[in-house]
């Protein structure tokens, strides 16, 4: 995952691992629970978390897969 930051650039935002999911009083999960590169873990807010994009290769994967 990437940590939105509005004082970087999105090339240079921290990557981190969701180590657990947190819910609101509705149910809803509103924080997550993320481990850093560096091992701390912090809360953070859902809505700054962004995916990390991961390019889906083509034949490389299939071969992969039939082997």
């Amino acid at each position: 995952m990437l940590l939105q930051e509005d004082v970087r650039l999105r090339h240079m935002w921290k990557r981190a691992v969701i180590e657990q999911l947190l819910k609101g009083q509705d149910g809803m999960i509103r924080t997550v629970v993320l481990r850093t590169p560096e091992g701390n873990k912090i809360n953070h807010p859902i809505e700054l978390v962004i995916p990390l994009e991961v390019e889906q290769g083509g034949e490389d994967v299939e071969e992969l897969l039939s082997s």
